[in-house]
């Protein structure tokens, strides 16, 4: 009974990674408003790399919330929220599946930057690029067809 409630009090200590977790989604969700907001000032030349650049901070902002919500539902209670489906998490296999796909888009949108700067200099460079693309896509795939 005394080791129970031991665990019990023990798991509450998950709350600090949470907050933090929490913290730095918001963070990164506010950083992302501001270049979106610089972005939108800028001609479209200018604007798309910072633009990219948003949505890879919004995906961090997301990787945060999901882990820290993931964690306060493993570890201290369930919670009701409507986006049940996006945010429920009923083990730590479901926790690393779900964030395994956002980190995925990440990577995704880091190539998007890359290649939106590229300056090929030979028949080679495209075929790397192109290459690329191909495996990138077939990590999306394998990634979808995984569930």
């Amino acid at each position: 009974m005394r080791l129970e409630l031991l665990a019990n009090l023990v798991r509450w200590l998950m709350l600090m990674p949470v907050v933090g977790l929490l913290l730095g989604a918001f963070y990164f969700a506010w950083h992302a408003l501001g270049e979106t907001l610089v972005a939108l000032r800028q001609p479209l030349e200018t604007a798309l790399p910072a633009l990219v650049g948003a949505v890879d901070l919004a995906l961090l902002a997301a990787v945060f919330l999901i882990f820290s919500l993931g964690l306060f539902e493993l570890f201290i209670r369930k919670l009701d929220l409507p986006l049940e489906n996006v945010l429920a998490v009923d083990s730590l296999a479901d926790l690393k599946a779900k964030l395994g796909q956002v980190i995925i888009m990440i990577l995704v949108v880091k190539f998007f930057e890359k290649a939106s700067a590229f300056k090929p200099n030979s028949a080679l460079d495209f075929l790397l690029f192109a290459g690329g693309v191909a495996l990138l896509a077939a990590s999306l795939w394998l990634a979808k067809a995984k569930e």
